[in-house]
C-alpha cells in the first residue's frame, strides 16, 4: 500500500518537529558542530579541516574556531599537512577520545531516560525505520529539493541547493 498525500505530510512534520527538538535540546547542551569536529577527528582522523568542514556540512572559518578551542582544551591537535602545507590535519588527542567516549555514553544515558517505557521491539522498529529514512534522504533528498526549487526558484528558500 502506498502511503497517501496526508500521511506524506504528516511524517515530514513529524520528523521535521523532531529534528527541531533535537537541534533545541542539543544546542542547549554543546555546541554540536565541536563534538561533530572532536567525533570526526577521533573516529576519521587525521582529517584537513576542510574535509571535516565539508563532512560536517559547515563553514570552513567554524571549524578552524573549533580545532583551535578543542587543540587549546587539549583535545585534539593541528598540524600541517606534509602533503600541503597550506592545509591543517586534524586528530583526536587520547585525552579528546575519552572526553568524547564520555559525552556520547551520557547522551545515551539521556536518550534512555528519554525512551525508558518503550519496548525493546518499539527501539528495534524505529531504529530500523529511521536508518531506512536516512538512506533514502541519501539517496532521493537533494535531488528532489533540486528539482522542487527549479519549479519554484526562490520561492522556498533553500539552500546549497
Amino acid at each position: 500500500m502506498e502511503a497517501s498525500k496526508d500521511q506524506i505530510s504528516e511524517l515530514a512534520r513529524t520528523t521535521s518537529r523532531f529534528a527541531e527538538a533535537m537541534r533545541q535540546g542539543t544546542s542547549r547542551a554543546y555546541d554540536p558542530v565541536r563534538v561533530g569536529v572532536l567525533q570526526l577527528a577521533a573516529e576519521s582522523g587525521p582529517l584537513r579541516a576542510g574535509e571535516i568542514a565539508e563532512r560536517l556540512d559547515a563553514l570552513p572559518s567554524s571549524v578552524t574556531r573549533h580545532v583551535r578551542a578543542l587543540s587549546d582544551s587539549g583535545l585534539a591537535t593541528s598540524a600541517p599537512d606534509p602533503v600541503d602545507r597550506r592545509a591543517v590535519l586534524v586528530e583526536a588527542t587520547e585525552a579528546g577520545r575519552a572526553e568524547l567516549r564520555q559525552f556520547l555514553d551520557v547522551g545515551d544515558q539521556v536518550f534512555a531516560a528519554v525512551i525508558a517505557d518503550w519496548t525493546a521491539e518499539d527501539v528495534v522498529t524505529l531504529t530500523g525505520l529511521l536508518d531506512r529514512l536516512i538512506e533514502s534522504w541519501a539517496t532521493a533528498g537533494a535531488s528532489q529539493q533540486q528539482r522542487a526549487g527549479a519549479r519554484n526558484p526562490n520561492r522556498f528558500g533553500w539552500s546549497r541547493i
